[in-house]
């Protein structure tokens, strides 16, 4: 070839790259290095001028099937074809830009030609020429919306002769350029039903995978995909099962929008079931991408598979060091969100996401904050390092990102102070948390800063997880929580049950004062306590006693909410509940405090000294509101216990409670010296 080169014709020259291209380049290692091969691209690099339409194309196609990387081939391809496209048919048109997207060439003014020749021709594509053109726009990540809404528009009446690869492609291109056409989905789908059996598994991936990113609601064509492919999972690859899991996870999420959460469901139980049995004894084959995907899917399914997490856990602890810092993250927020114990993957993932925080974007460093601490992982070193990593970055941290690293830095630290507090036997980690502490505070006051500003793009669960967080974390941030309160104020009718509560107890924690907020809350959370979990109950009640302020309705009608529920309380939430009522002075009935008695005696061990105290309180304040009820009242025999810890506790109360306590006692002791 090298001598003979220039003898050949462009037609000789356009048929001998054809035949390298079917001798199989890509699958033939030995083609693709062959001197002579390379030698063939250089002559139809110089000849390409001489070369018609079906040449270039033919060309082009065959050494992107090869996988012969020749650019200057390709550039000299792109010039010639760019110019010429008039000549072109539709298959010379179609297999271009297929040939260029496939090799991966970097070609704009060749697409942009292309687009701009195609549409008025569509008619004349055949349905392979079309679902081509599509899928090579897509792949080259080419803007072109005037040719996508071509072919949305003249796809849908002729999809009875795709075939099932140009199906799958033609929706995979939509739903990878980010172009949702509803009819071109909706008739893919009708299509694509009833001919699930003639799909291979990459087709059936590839269909679900392209629904599910495109959001498009498809609740037939997903069951029909999990009761084609459930039966012929040994045919997938890695790939194809990570996508398959990824699209019903992602079509189950979406189908619990109000729209479809009645009347289509994705759940595919046996689907999930045939994935997780499928996928675990094939780990070793899928790579990092896969791994992630795979747990990710899982965990966001909700779908109890502890098998297949333990088969990932135990595949991907060894090989972290292949991971992106995405796929870090992904795999650690999938085990923490899947509620998954996995002690060594953690510290793997600790281990290999702390000399990398330096990659991870705002999102990938929250997420694992965020997992670390849900999966209560204790890693002083990696909080540490994420401390640092995200203080000089807060300013390309979006609401949620700020909202999710404030939360759990602000839990690990109070959680393990308050650990440490009533266990002694912690105490010789009591410096790696205290030291964490003190690197925290300055990302608080970052954090701070940055949202401060940033407010009005938070949504309810962002803006009450940041002021918890802070509350919580005990990091004085006034000018924050004022501008919380602007932000929150014109927004409560969003916020859900949780959001209101937390909101509410992070202002009495943090001693901030907000009377304008707290009747606002008040007001919104009165109506629909109903909603309240008892938790929900309890803060909220807690709050505004603490805050002292005055919500006589609001208290009565979470005494007719709680009433009824007293028996799905913890004992803390029975402690913080009856000592909020005995704050306000409720005097409007004793049913209250005799139900939260009568459940709250059977658990006093699991009460510490505070929560002691507050019972100690609310049953001072029964004794004197109705004494003649005193002697039945539950409380009553274990108020020497319920004393000693009052006695006992050292703790630093708010003002209200100091006055409180001290109002009781002395009517306590006026009561006494009177009898």
């Amino acid at each position: 070839m090298t001598d003979r080169g220039e003898k050949f014709s462009a037609r000789n020259l356009s048929t001998a790259a054809h035949r390298v291209a079917k001798f199989g380049g890509r699958r033939n290692r030995d083609v693709q290095r062959d001197r002579r091969v390379m030698a063939l691209a250089n002559a139809c690099r110089r000849r390409v001028n001489d070369f018609n339409p079906q040449e270039i194309a033919n060309t082009a196609w065959a050494f992107a099937t090869a996988r012969m990387e020749a650019p200057e081939l390709f550039a000299a391809i792109a010039r010639a074809a760019s110019s010429r496209l008039g000549e072109f048919n539709p298959q010379d048109l179609a297999n271009t830009a297929w040939a260029f997207a496939r090799a991966g060439i970097d070609a704009p003014e060749l697409f942009a030609a292309i687009a701009d020749a195609a549409p008025s021709r569509l008619s004349e594509f055949n349905p392979q020429q079309i679902a081509n053109t599509a899928w090579a726009f897509a792949t080259a990540r080419i803007q072109a919306p005037d040719l996508f809404a071509a072919i949305a528009g003249a796809a849908p009446s002729r999809l009875a002769k795709f075939n099932p690869q140009n199906l799958s492609n033609t929706a995979w291109a939509f739903a990878t350029a980010g172009i949702e056409p509803p009819e071109l989905f909706a008739a893919i789908a009708g299509a694509a039903s009833s001919r699930l059996a003639e799909f291979n598994p990459q087709d059936l991936a590839n269909t679900a995978w392209a629904f599910a990113t495109a959001r498009v609601e498809a609740p037939e064509l997903f069951a029909a995909i999990a009761g084609a492919a459930s039966s012929r999972l040994a045919e997938f690859n890695p790939q194809d099962l990570a996508n398959t899991a990824w699209a019903f996870a992602t079509a189950r999420d979406l189908a619990s929008t109000a729209w479809a959460f009645a009347t289509a469901r994705v759940e595919a139980p046996e689907l999930f079931a045939a994935i997780a049995g499928a996928a675990s004894s094939r780990l070793a084959e899928f790579n990092p991408q896969d791994l992630a995907n795979m747990a990710w899917t899982f965990a966001t399914a909700r779908v109890e598979a502890p098998e297949l997490f333990a088969a990932i856990a135990g595949t991907a602890s060894s090989r972290l060091g292949e991971f992106n810092p995405q796929e870090i993250a992904n795999t650690a927020w999938a085990f923490a969100t899947a509620h998954i114990e996995a002690p060594e993957l953690f510290a793997a993932i600790a281990g290999a996401a702390s000399s990398r925080l330096g990659e991870f974007n705002p999102q990938e460093i929250a997420n694992t904050a965020w997992a670390f601490a849900t999966a209560r992982v204790e890693t002083p070193e990696l909080f540490a390092a994420i401390a640092g990593a995200a203080s000089s970055r807060l300013g390309e941290f979006n609401p949620q990102n700020l909202a999710n690293t404030a939360w759990p830095l602000r839990r690990r630290a109070s959680r393990r102070l308050s650990s440490s507090r009533r266990s002694p036997e912690l105490g010789n980690t009591a410096w790696a948390f205290a030291t964490a502490r003190v690197e925290a505070a300055e990302l608080f006051a970052a954090i701070a800063g940055a949202a401060s500003s940033q407010l009005a793009n938070f949504n309810p669960q962002e803006l009450a997880n940041t002021a918890w967080a802070f509350a919580t974390a005990h990091i004085e941030a006034p000018e924050l929580f004022e501008a919380i309160v602007r932000a929150a104020s014109s927004q409560l009718g969003e916020f859900n049950p949780q959001n209101l509560a937390n909101t509410a107890w992070a202002f009495a924690t943090a001693r901030i004062q907000a009377p304008e907020l707290f009747a606002a809350i008040a007001g919104a959370a009165s109506s629909r306590l109903v909603e309240f979990n008892p938790q929900n109950l309890a803060n909220t009640a807690w709050a505004f006693a603490t805050a002292g302020i005055e919500a006589p309705e609001l208290f009565d009608r979470i005494a007719g909410a709680a009433s009824t529920r007293l028996g799905e309380f913890n004992p803390q939430e029975l402690a913080n509940t009856a000592w909020a009522f005995a704050c306000v002075d409720w005097k409007n009935n004793p049913g209250i405090f005799t139900e939260l008695a009568y459940i709250v005696v059977t658990d006093l061990d699991a009460l510490d000294d505070r929560e002691l105290s507050q019972l100690h309180l609310a049953s001072l304040h029964f004794h004197l509101e109705w004494p003649d009820l005193h002697r039945n009242f539950r409380l009553s025999k274990h108020q020497q216990m319920l004393q000693e810890a009052y006695q006992r506790q050292d703790p630093s109360p708010s003002q209200l409670q100091r006055d409180v306590a001290t109002a009781l006692d002395e009517l306590a002791g006026r009561t006494s010296s009177s009898t």
